[in-house]
């Protein structure tokens, strides 16, 4: 008969380790903590000094090449997807950077994002995370945000949502298929800003054409949060 306490034990070990492997692949702040003193970095994690053997060493090329390359994959389809977005950001004070994404939970919980478009599920799809995490992060719902920033990052990741949809898709895109829209400024009724599926933007003043936008089949942009992702198990 199998220990079930034991075995147990071993599962969440795996999982802490799996956990923190992720985190040195991506994160440089946490690299460089490793590097300065791994046993607290292995404390924070609930991990003792023993497993420091299972952790890759993180010095070696095949480790960087590995950690680079899966890092600019995220830079590129992030800057691809909001060049408007990252050139706001450029000129804003104390914007935070794309490694203060990389690092944060936002990033590294697979459930902080939108299914991916191909069907494979959560965890996979960066593009929602930025969004999600940048809305947080620049305060982007209150009436005091920066507008344009807002107004890039809404637009930008709005045309990404509708040409998903136009491509083969998770049944979650078909809310976009009309297009989004949603407020100019946050706690306001109007103007709305309309992006349709042709990808061509409106604004909005009127406010029997507003009311009408849902009832068309129309997202409102603002409503659109991770789903309530069912906790499923894991080859650990």
């Amino acid at each position: 008969m199998r220990d079930q306490t034991a075995e147990k034990a071993l599962r969440e070990r795996a999982r802490k380790l799996q956990a923190l492997h992720i985190r040195l692949l991506f994160c440089p702040i946490t690299q460089e903590r490793w590097l300065t003193d791994s046993d607290k970095v292995l404390h924070a994690f609930g991990l003792s000094p023993e497993v420091q053997d299972s952790i890759p060493d993180i010095t070696t090329d095949q480790f960087k090449a590995e950690s680079h390359g899966r890092q600019i994959l995220v830079e590129r389809g992030i800057e691809k997807t909001f060049p408007e977005t990252q050139q706001c950001l450029q000129a804003t004070p104390d914007a935070p950077t794309f490694d203060d994404f990389i690092c944060s939970e936002s990033f590294l919980d697979p459930k902080s994002g939108l299914p991916h478009t191909s069907g494979v599920g959560q965890g996979y799809e960066n593009n929602s995370k930025y969004f999600f995490w940048l809305k947080q992060t620049m305060h982007l719902t209150t009436p005091d945000c920066d507008v344009d920033l807002r107004k890039n990052a809404y637009t930008e990741f709005a045309t990404w949502l509708v040409n998903e949809y136009n491509r083969p898709h998770d049944p979650y895109y078909d809310q976009f298929e009309g297009g989004l829209y949603w407020v100019q400024t946050p706690e306001q009724n109007k103007p709305i800003i309309l992006l349709g599926d042709q990808l061509v933007v409106y604004t909005l003043n009127d406010s029997k054409t507003i009311e009408q936008l849902p009832i068309i089949g129309l997202t409102n942009l603002d409503d659109v949060t991770p789903p309530d992702w069912p906790d499923e198990p894991t080859l650990l």
